[in-house]
């Protein structure tokens, strides 16, 4: 791929995205979404160093990314827009190579706070699985959602076990990495794992976002790769699968926030049954919530009856009050 066409699909992101070069941080190209939230046309935004809009002081990880020893993180900015307002942002870092030594990355930048989990325009793609959680502090499974029974589990199976028994142990080291990363630092962490899905050997996204206390964490997998699917973020596709990922995360901090033993149907929800009732607790009805996951209105009603059954309630007022109850 060219630097051209690299350009040109940052360019065109849905997404507030821009690309950075790694390690000094000199922006290469930015979204007309990352402008807009920055305060400056994206084509001003080019040639500057990222740091020229932070009010804060910047950590060394890209050094990291450059390196290969992480293939993304998050972190929280504090980011001073053309106006001279300060704005806490969420910042998510990616590599754009699959080897060291990485040139270039691709950064996705949204709001911090109650804006942040429904400010990410993409949503889980029906062609992917997303597999979201959480572990405790003993790195063992305390909440997953049923989706994991593509891994070979029930979600009864997989309570209390090992989170690394879910994948290959050629990733353990890598993955272990990124907990003792994500844990010192407190930020999120994503690596490219190994596992198996349906039998076959996959390879997936896995996100990790510290809880307390450490090392817990809520995390999201997104399966959907095959074995030798390496292909670069920046595509597309890639840069539309970043926020997925990043959807996924958020669902799993919502996950997270709720004891199983209060709601006890809750293991038995599939990811994208916890988005659509997410979002009803958030204050969405279902016409906003269909435009918002490009479903009809229909499919969403028949999720919302699903999770209805699973968590044992009638409506969605005993949902919300139940989901009132056991925050």
């Amino acid at each position: 791929m060219t630097d051209r066409e690299l350009v040109s699909i940052v360019e065109h992101a849905a997404l507030p995205a821009v690309l950075l070069h790694v390690p000094d941080a000199e922006i290469l190209a930015a979204s007309a979404e990352a402008g807009r939230l920055l305060g400056t046309p994206a084509a001003e935004l080019v040639g500057h160093n990222v740091e020229e809009f932070a009010a804060d002081s910047p950590g060394d990880v890209l050094g990291l990314i450059a390196s290969g020893r992480l293939a993304g993180f998050e972190s929280q900015r504090q980011l001073r827009r053309a106006d001279g307002e300060i704005e806490p942002l969420q910042v998510w870092v990616r590599a754009v190579e699959a080897e060291p030594p990485v040139g270039a990355a691709v950064v996705v930048l949204w709001p911090s706070g109650g804006r942040a989990w429904t400010y990410l325009p993409a949503p889980l793609e029906d062609s992917r699985l997303f597999v979201v959680g959480s572990v405790d502090a003993e790195l063992q499974i305390e909440r997953i959602s049923d989706d994991v029974a593509a891994l070979g589990y029930s979600p009864a199976e997989a309570l209390g076990r090992p989170f690394l028994r879910l994948f290959d142990v050629s990733s353990a080291a890598d993955i272990l990495h990124a907990v003792a990363d994500s844990a010192r630092a407190r930020r999120g962490v994503g690596v490219r794992v190994h596992l198996r899905a349906a039998g076959e050997p996959t390879t997936a996204d896995l996100m990790l976002r510290p809880l307390n206390p450490a090392p817990s964490f809520a995390f999201s997998v997104c399966l959907g790769h095959s074995a030798d699917d390496t292909p670069p973020v920046l595509t597309p596709a890639g840069i539309e699968r970043m926020g997925g990922n990043l959807h996924a995360l958020s669902i799993a901090d919502m996950l997270a926030e709720f004891r199983d033993r209060d709601a006890p149907g809750l293991q038995r929800l599939t990811t994208r049954e916890m988005d659509i009732v997410a979002r009803l607790l958030k204050g969405d009805r279902v016409p906003a919530i269909a435009k918002a996951v490009f479903l009809s209105q229909g499919t969403v009603r028949n999720h919302l009856s699903n999770a209805y059954q699973k968590l044992g309630v009638g409506s969605q007022q005993e949902l919300i009050e139940l989901f009132r109850k056991t925050a």
